[in-house]
């Protein structure tokens, strides 16, 4: 198993085991808004969702502006060496054989 799968299993258990230990119901207020008995859970999800994008959103202009550049160095390497394919000699369509019982497809019988 990968690392990156035992780290996330061990994420979900511990979350798991907050959850449960952490049944404590809020009330928030913001501005006019106001939610009462919300678990303690839901906030703290939320606020890493909402983080979490807020921290996208940020790096955004950043990504596309360097997936721009990369475009255009890819470009420029593409037009400057102008590769021809490679012909390979040795094998042509002819000379590769089926077998006896090759009854012309994958879906024929």
């Amino acid at each position: 198993m990968s690392w990156k799968v035992i780290v996330f299993f061990i994420l979900t258990v511990l979350l798991v085991i907050f959850t449960v230990q952490n049944q404590l119901l809020l009330n928030i207020k913001f501005i006019h808004w106001e939610m009462e008995d919300v678990p303690v859970v839901y906030v703290l999800l939320f606020g890493l969702i909402f983080g979490f994008l807020l921290s996208m959103m940020i790096q955004l202009p950043t990504i596309m502006k360097l997936r721009r550049e990369l475009r255009k160095v890819v470009h420029e390497i593409e037009d400057s060496e102008k590769i021809e394919p490679i012909k390979d000699e040795g094998a042509e369509s002819e000379d590769v054989s089926m077998g006896s019982d090759y009854k012309g497809g994958f879906f024929n019988e």
